[in-house]
């Protein structure tokens, strides 16, 4: 299903993407909105389109928002717009959407299913923490979230916003498996892998062997780092084994992603 509605998701650039939005507004119900064509500039025009998305959306018509081709599928080209040309009006986007589904409950309990579906699951290929960041945070300042609620969520704001790709990765020391102690700023002049591991972990060990006989190109260190309650906050450590691909000085490449993932970045 999430590859499917992937594979109909918008292009990889804002002009194809906003092309894109016009064929696909013929072809399904979901009810895009019109950019005016006075707006010409391909971020202008993403902007127009991350501020007014849902303004046609009718969020107490439960049939349409439970529907692939209206509800979800109108989400998921939603937060690939979001992921990809987001960063001047993300935060406002993100609250004028969640504003609206939050204060109609089947509307809410669809479209929190959907978030956690598509951005915190790692076999979506939609996953984007920063998308996920900007949703749960406006989720923890909605009228409609309580007290309880607030906390968590911020809590799990939190946790996406650490290593994001592209920011330098927090620096830490670990004991590596012969004893010795190092830190990653060690290692700032080359590719690292940095595998993050419970001994007693059954899963750490099949992914282990299945990395041994997927090796990855000779440039890039891998380290196996056993976690810690300090880790587990400071990597944003869900389970184990938890992989991230750092680029020279530490730059993260790949947060949290699956050995297949990490893989293909090399193909």
């Amino acid at each position: 299903m999430i590859k499917k509605l992937h594979s109909m998701a918008v292009a990889t650039t804002a002009v194809l993407w906003l092309c894109a939005v016009s064929v696909t507004a013929q072809t399904t119900t979901f009810p895009y909105p019109s950019v005016p064509d006075t707006l010409r500039q391909p971020q202008a025009r993403a902007d127009y389109l991350l501020l007014h998305y849902w303004d046609n959306v009718d969020f107490a018509d439960t049939t349409l928002l439970c529907s692939q081709d209206y509800g979800e599928q109108g989400f998921v080209n939603y937060i690939d717009l979001l992921g990809r040309f987001g960063k001047n009006v993300g935060p406002q986007s993100a609250k004028i959407f969640i504003d609206k589904a939050w204060s109609c409950p089947p509307a809410r309990r669809r479209f929190d299913s959907l978030i956690d579906q598509y951005l915190d699951d790692n076999n979506s290929p939609l996953r984007n923490d920063r998308t996920y960041s900007l949703l749960l945070n406006a989720i923890a300042n909605n009228c409609h979230t309580d007290s309880t609620e607030r906390s968590r969520y911020r809590f799990r704001a939190r946790l996406a916003a650490v290593n994001l790709p592209g920011d330098t990765a927090s620096n830490f020391a670990f004991t590596a498996d012969d004893g010795s102690t190092h830190s990653i700023r060690e290692y700032s002049s080359q590719r690292l892998c940095l595998f993050f591991y419970d001994p007693d972990c059954e899963n750490c060990h099949t992914v282990w062997t299945w990395m041994q006989a997927h090796p990855l190109p000779a440039d890039v260190k891998i380290l196996r780092i056993k976690v810690n309650d300090r880790l587990t906050i400071q990597y944003a450590i869900k389970a184990t084994p938890t992989i991230y691909l750092l680029d020279k000085n530490n730059i993260v490449t790949l947060k949290d992603c699956t050995p297949e993932q990490l893989v293909k970045q090399f193909k």
